[in-house]
């Protein structure tokens, strides 16, 4: 195994363990914050900071939602309450898990694929409208890779959103 299959083994472990622990970021939204949502009451952050702007989204109605590095069941369940079919991509067994349980409990479907973000994603050139990326960058060691692959399977005009680590 290589150095960088060794980093992001162990990055998957630790946020399993995580999120066995109960991090705040592997806390899914409950039954009423989703409800809430399909009633237009709604936030998600992409730092620790605040909510991202409501403004930066494009409406949600049939929007294709990458939610990237973002399991944990606390935006897609959201972005699906507002009409958007989403897809999560993380390399976390537990963070997905959540998100399959919310799916489950919600009774909606949304596309779960475990993968590594350090390598080519698993979708087809402009598969996304948007690209919801919390903060992950600093658990990486080479950034450009990552946004080669956003610009990819982003469609041409999209968003993609990213939360930023800094040093």
């Amino acid at each position: 195994m290589d150095q960088r299959e060794n980093y992001t083994k162990i990055n998957s472990e630790t946020w399993d363990r995580w999120a066995q622990d109960g991090n705040e970021w592997s806390v899914p939204v409950s039954h009423e914050e989703f409800i809430r949502a399909r009633k237009g009451d709604w936030n998600v952050v992409l730092t620790p900071v605040r909510p991202v702007p409501k403004e930066w989204f494009p409406p949600f109605s049939g929007l294709k939602i990458l939610g990237l590095a973002s399991g944990g069941g606390q935006q897609m369940p959201v972005f699906t309450a507002l009409g958007a079919e989403c897809t999560i991509f993380d390399n976390s067994a537990r963070q997905l898990e959540s998100e399959r349980m919310v799916a489950e409990r919600e009774g909606y479907r949304i596309e779960i694929v475990r993968g590594d973000m350090t390598k080519p994603f698993p979708f087809r050139d402009e598969s996304f409208d948007l690209i919801f990326h919390p903060v992950s960058n600093c658990y990486i060691e080479e950034v450009q890779p990552v946004w080669n692959e956003c610009f990819r399977v982003l469609k041409h005009g999209g968003v993609l959103l990213a939360g930023m680590a800094t040093a």
